[in-house]
């Protein structure tokens, strides 16, 4: 790891801050498909080769780390929030009173207590749900997550231009300690110190993808640093901890590519276009996916044929338009969020590729 260097300021990217570009969007569009994927029609090999959680934390800092260079940390704070709350409100102002309706109030095993609404607001915590409701927040420890990075992304950004390996490394080596020197609580605070531990590095990948500072790697040790994790998550057998080592070493290698990508101005535009409407959707599109998935099976269960309960083409036939229909109800909160004018589906510009720099 010697080989990066502490960095004194660097040149900005070549495409400007606001530029959206092709690899970064399509990259989190694949992403997002894998995670319905495998909350749909669970696929365990295409969970390892592709871990998407990690790559989504990683896309994110990078994304961050443009507007912390564009606004400072107060502003980018403010525009994070904006952007990753209303979807989750949007659902909750259908899970909450569904949830009431049917007895949250007097649930036996998990009752509502007064704070609980106030984590569907701002989930400083996992938002909090009835046992009838479980389905509405098995996948937001990812905001919750990725609210906490947003409220610490001021002060890592600044830890990060002074000190970047050791920044980079903290939370990798807090994953390791959580995994074999002491054991994190399960509680809420136990939940963000290892959340921050295992996808800390991989967040601040993006930092330093923007910053350049990876550029500065030759792909040689990229490849070499992301073989040794990969061996160590291997000799880890399958622990929580492997699976850090793995999404990490795919994010650094990842993010060090800088690919021309000229084939993506070929692709057909209803393609591209579906991978701007997956960034465009991205986050009401993963509160609501597990949601609409479990409302998919609950109509095939009805139907009682085992050959239709039984088929996972059945399953995705059902449920993708099930999850489109509820992004096509809601997604227009990002709009809103974003100060743009509520649309069903947001106006799609087509990416064209920015030149890269050659890679070294």
């Amino acid at each position: 790891m010697s080989i990066i260097e502490r960095t004194a300021p660097v040149a900005a990217p070549v495409a400007t801050a606001r530029a959206r570009s092709p690899y970064v969007d399509t990259l989190r569009a694949a992403a997002i498909v894998r995670v319905f994927l495998n909350h749909a029609i669970p696929i365990g090999a295409l969970t390892a080769l592709f871990p998407s959680m990690w790559l989504m934390f990683g896309l994110a800092g990078f994304l961050t780390a443009a507007s912390l260079e564009r606004g400072g940390g107060g502003r980018t704070v403010r525009s994070r929030l904006r952007r990753l709350l209303p979807p989750l409100w949007a659902l909750g102002a259908v899970a909450l009173p569904l949830m009431l309706l049917n007895g949250w109030l007097h649930d036996p095993q998990q009752p509502m207590r007064w704070f609980d609404p106030l984590l569907w607001v701002l989930p400083l915590a996992n938002p909090p749900a009835s046992t009838w409701g479980g389905i509405f927040v098995v996948t937001l420890w990812y905001l919750r997550a990725y609210l906490w990075f947003v409220l610490m992304a001021p002060a890592l950004w600044w830890l990060m231009r002074r000190w970047p390996v050791p920044t980079l490394l903290a939370p990798l080596a807090l994953a390791v300690a959580c995994s074999s020197a002491f054991t994190v609580p399960s509680n809420p605070v136990g939940d963000v110190i290892w959340t921050t531990a295992a996808y800390g590095t991989a967040w601040l990948l993006g930092y330093a993808r923007h910053r350049r500072v990876l550029d500065r790697v030759p792909l040689a040790a990229v490849f070499t640093i992301g073989a040794a994790l990969g061996v160590m998550a291997l000799r880890s057998n399958g622990s929580p901890l492997s699976q850090v080592l793995w999404g990490t070493a795919v994010v650094l290698v990842v993010l060090r590519l800088r690919p021309s990508m000229t084939w993506y101005d070929r692709l057909p535009d209803l393609l591209r276009r579906a991978v701007a409407l997956l960034n465009a959707r991205a986050v009401t599109l993963y509160v609501w996916q597990f949601p609409m998935i479990f409302v998919g099976h609950w109509l095939i269960n009805r139907t009682g044929i085992p050959a239709l309960t039984d088929s996972a083409w059945v399953t995705l036939l059902v449920t993708i338009p099930l999850t489109a229909l509820a992004v096509l109800c809601f997604g227009w909160v990002e709009d809103v969020a974003a100060n743009r004018a509520p649309r069903l589906l947001p106006a799609i510009a087509i990416m064209r590729p920015q030149p890269q720099p050659a890679a070294g």
